[in-house]
């Protein structure tokens, strides 16, 4: 038999939720959909794998210990001492597109949510962290 480049190759298995998706890779759990299943179940499975994945990062980061908060309800706020040498920038000197990533509606949202987990009189500050290496700490006064 000679391969004739027909890719993927005839044969192959169709995930089972009727993604159209082919390949002989399944999944270990979850109904042995295929490796790399678009459907929405498999997506959603991903997107919560890698947020938790980056929540558990940004734990160890600002110095927790033990047991990695799973979502912002069990959450506690952190307290990071550190000595800030402020560079003040205004005007000109900020790029727009700082500007224009402060002001988006992802942004917006994710500060939001920040500032929705604070428990009521504990006086942290609401902060977005990207990436597990940025902290956005939100300084304004509350009105």
């Amino acid at each position: 038999m000679t391969w004739k480049g027909q890719l993927p190759w005839p044969g192959f298995p169709l995930c089972p939720c009727g993604c159209n998706a082919e390949g002989m890779k399944l999944q270990l759990r979850h109904d042995h959909h295929l490796v790399g299943c678009e459907c929405s179940s498999c997506r959603g499975r991903r997107n919560r794998r890698k947020g938790q994945a980056g929540q558990a990062k940004a734990h160890r980061q600002l110095g927790g210990v033990g047991f990695t908060p799973s979502n912002e309800e069990s959450a506690r706020p952190y307290e990071v001492s550190c000595y800030v040498m402020a560079e003040v920038k205004t005007g000109e000197q900020i790029p727009a597109s700082f500007n224009k990533f402060i002001t988006t509606e992802w942004f917006r949202r994710a500060l939001s949510q920040s500032t929705r987990a604070i428990p009521v009189g504990s006086g942290a500050l609401p902060c977005v962290v990207i990436r597990g290496d940025w902290a956005v700490v939100d300084i304004r006064r509350k009105k």
